[in-house]
């Protein structure tokens, strides 16, 4: 019977769609003494991430591009952003005299598939994504009005669009902004947080990507940005994917050339 429950809620959940995350956020924790904040970074964001950008807690987060403002608003009130509480500079003393802190958060993902859907191969998210070629012109982080979230927002300059927006055109030459959860604070009195997702990095300004976006609300121009590749001499994955780096070092050209027939194959199958 209990088998039998099992799979009447699991062919529910195939057909409503689903991609859980369960994020856990672990308490600031001081760095080691004797240990470089750079040292302890390294360890635990992706091997191929550039450290955070920085926000300054008492800058005002507000855009002056009435555009921009209206994507923080859009963003900051999306569903399946875990509420936190609030963020608050727990003062030098209270980390043990050290001036910099990381603040860790895990997520456990699951997907099911609806009934025919095709499963994407490890590192390249395509269901549902869109897939561009561009350089990452600026990288800035920011709190959010309700001082509960950091996010380090993005602009690349769009050189080439390997698979479209269905609900925007976006053309070579179009300048996108696109975000991750996650950055880094500095506190009037000079302590550095570092609030990182486990397994998600940086991409560095000036260099080259392919990235996976998508675009969590479709009555606005944003996008977030599920992986990327640095394409600037071979490829280098972003993230940490299920351990999985089979990407790296390939020749950018041959990389494209694969993707490319995996998106056509994919059109070509409806599995778009």
């Amino acid at each position: 019977m209990q088998n039998y429950l099992a799979k009447i809620l699991l062919l529910v959940a195939g057909v409503a769609l689903a991609a859980f995350s369960f994020p856990a956020r672990d308490q600031l924790r001081p760095v080691p003494p004797g240990v470089s904040m750079h040292d302890e970074l390294r360890k635990i964001l992706p091997k191929h991430s550039v450290l955070p950008p920085i926000a300054r807690w008492n800058e005002p987060s507000i855009p002056q591009d009435p555009q921009d403002q209206e994507r923080r608003v859009h963003r900051e009130h999306l569903k399946g952003l875990t509420e936190y509480k609030p963020i608050l500079d727990p003062g030098v003393r209270e980390i043990n005299g050290q001036t910099e802190s990381v603040d860790l958060t895990f997520i456990d993902e699951v997907t099911i598939l609806k009934p025919g859907e095709r499963e994407d191969r490890i590192g390249l998210p395509l269901r549902g994504a869109i897939v561009v070629v561009g350089t990452i012109t600026s990288g800035n982080a920011y709190v959010n009005q309700e001082h509960t979230l950091v996010f380090s927002e993005y602009k690349v300059a769009v050189q080439e669009v390997l698979k479209p927006d269905p609900d925007s055109a976006i053309s070579a030459g179009d300048e996108l902004t696109t975000w991750r959860s996650g950055g880094s604070v500095r506190f009037p009195a000079g302590h550095i947080a570092h609030f990182i997702i486990v397994g998600r990095g940086f991409p560095e300004v000036g260099t080259p990507y392919l990235l996976f976006l998508r675009r969590p609300d479709k009555t606005v121009k944003d996008y977030a940005i599920s992986t990327a590749y640095s394409l600037k001499d071979q490829v280098l994955q972003l993230d940490d994917i299920n351990n999985n780096r089979s990407y790296d070092g390939m020749p950018v050209n041959d990389f494209l050339d694969k993707l490319r027939q995996e998106i056509r194959a994919r059109r070509e199958g409806g599995n778009d």
